[in-house]
């Protein structure tokens, strides 16, 4: 049976583009498959495509002179385009339980190991054991509710099997061909075993704790792996960059963590929310692909079938005016109303292990920080890789649109660019970048506890390591 899917887009922030784009205007294209691809004639002449926004100028990102930024404030760019294909949605939903069991199993033992390097008692260490051992046995959806049959399965009810009901139950109208029916006993099996993994006698003696976490972390990679499927549900999903008429930059999304279900197991990873994209040029050769930013975007995406189209607008951040018709060429885009101010705060200490950059075997370290529309730098630190900065950086009068819970998604996303500093005109060499969140109001008003909430962030170039900087950050909305 074929099903018309939707895939919808809202950009709320264009950043970081690297200036080696030029002077163009710059739009973005969303696709999956065929739908909503133009042809370089359609792309010369776009205007009432849906897949596809208006032109934007670029302007200047404060203090960085080798990125710019577009002018979206309140306007957010919309763009959508729909799909008929062969419905394959229990492949994608299966994937999705598997794939948000994962991410809670990691969130568990994060906890379990954190309170092991606290020096927590036996007792408090066995009672987080417990929990990760139940839930790996139970697996529920996530969604407060469990049922004791599986007679619903793949209808949005208010409560839904755990994945162990779900794998055991079958479902003849679902028409699953052989390849589905071994994946699911595949994974039915694979989840028995791990389960006999986690349950058996556990000592707690500090010589064998962190042996306990190896095995946990064992059973999470293991149930992420076991979400791979070998048959596509839907082509994969394209965001696209466009210059004068052509494609420069580009992001590649799987359709399953963009889908939307009423079952919280079943969505997913990212649907409904903002995630931050960083796009990546396409290879024209075999040469290696530079490791510059291209350009970071901020966008909401979506994907879900035609009946459940009047759900986009419920997950967007509230506070624009709804669209008073269903999804049409004339929404171009979404206004907001209002719009509130934060602060963001980056403690910078110091790092370890950077590439050395120099002849010398060292190199001469900085950080470039850019957060919103502003780029700060910590001073440079001559002949060291493991220098030390102990410096904060303040950026403030961040603009939110969107409730106090999306602020994080958006004007919390940091990235951190180390560079080695030269002063030839080849310019700073890049070290390292990485990208993380802001915490909302980290430390509450407390400075005394900054201190214990430090950590070690890793720098990447490329794939490659490339050292790591020991910080904090932390958001905190301002009266406007």
């Amino acid at each position: 049976m074929t099903r018309v899917f939707i895939l919808f887009g809202c950009i709320y922030d264009v950043t970081m583009i690297d200036k080696s784009f030029g002077n163009t205007t710059i739009c973005f294209e969303l696709s999956i498959g065929s739908s909503g691809y133009l042809n370089p004639q359609q792309l010369a002449n776009h205007e009432f495509a849906s897949s596809i926004t208006r032109l934007y100028p670029r302007i200047p990102i404060d203090n960085n002179a080798q990125h710019f930024r577009l002018p979206i404030d309140l306007q957010k760019p919309v763009i959508f385009t729909k799909y008929t294909f062969f419905d394959y949605s229990y492949r994608m939903t299966l994937t999705n339980r598997l794939k948000n069991a994962a991410d809670y199993m990691f969130k568990l033992i994060r906890e379990f190991e954190f309170n092991i390097n606290s020096k927590a008692s036996d007792d408090i260490l066995m009672q987080q054991y417990k929990k990760i051992e139940e839930y790996l046995h139970t697996l529920p959806c996530g969604c407060g509710q469990q049922k004791t049959n599986a007679t619903n399965f793949g209808i949005t009810g208010g409560v839904h099997a755990t994945l162990s009901e779900v794998l055991n139950f079958s479902m003849p109208s679902l028409r699953m061909n052989s390849l589905d029916e071994k994946r699911r006993k595949k994974i039915f099996h694979n989840l028995e075993s791990l389960k006999g993994w986690i349950t058996k006698d556990i000592d707690f003696d500090e010589t064998k704790r962190f042996e306990i976490v190896k095995v946990l972390y064992k059973i999470a990679r293991a149930l992420r792996q076991l979400a791979f499927d070998v048959q596509p549900s839907l082509p994969d999903i394209f965001l696209w960059m466009i210059c004068d008429s052509k494609r420069v930059a580009y992001s590649r999304l799987s359709p399953e963590d963009l889908l939307y279900s009423t079952c919280e197991g079943e969505k997913g990873l990212y649907n409904g929310r903002i995630q931050t994209l960083f796009l990546q040029k396409p290879r024209t050769s075999d040469k290696p692909i530079k490791p510059s930013m291209n350009a970071k975007i901020q966008i909401f995406l979506w994907l879900g079938t035609e009946e459940q189209e009047l759900n986009i607008f419920k997950q967007l951040p509230p506070g624009f005016d709804i669209p008073q018709s269903k999804l049409s060429n004339d929404i171009k885009y979404i206004q907001y109303n209002g719009k509130s101010f934060y602060e963001l705060r980056c403690h910078c200490y110091k790092a370890r292990s950077l590439n050395a950059s120099d002849e010398t075997g060292f190199s001469d370290p900085y950080l470039s920080i850019t957060a919103g529309n502003e780029t700060q730098t910590t001073p440079i630190l001559k002949q060291s890789l493991c220098p030390q900065w102990n410096i904060t950086l303040v950026f403030r009068n961040l603009m939110h649109v969107g409730s106090r819970e999306t602020a994080e998604q958006t004007i919390g996303n940091v990235v951190v660019e180390c560079y080695d500093y030269d002063e030839s005109d080849n310019g700073s060499d890049l070290i390292g970048r990485l990208s993380t969140t802001a915490k909302l109001d980290l430390f509450n008003g407390d400075e005394s506890k900054k201190d214990s909430l430090f950590q070690w962030y890793e720098f990447k170039l490329g794939e490659k390591r490339a050292g790591e900087v020991l910080a904090v950050f932390e958001l905190n909305e301002v009266n406007s």
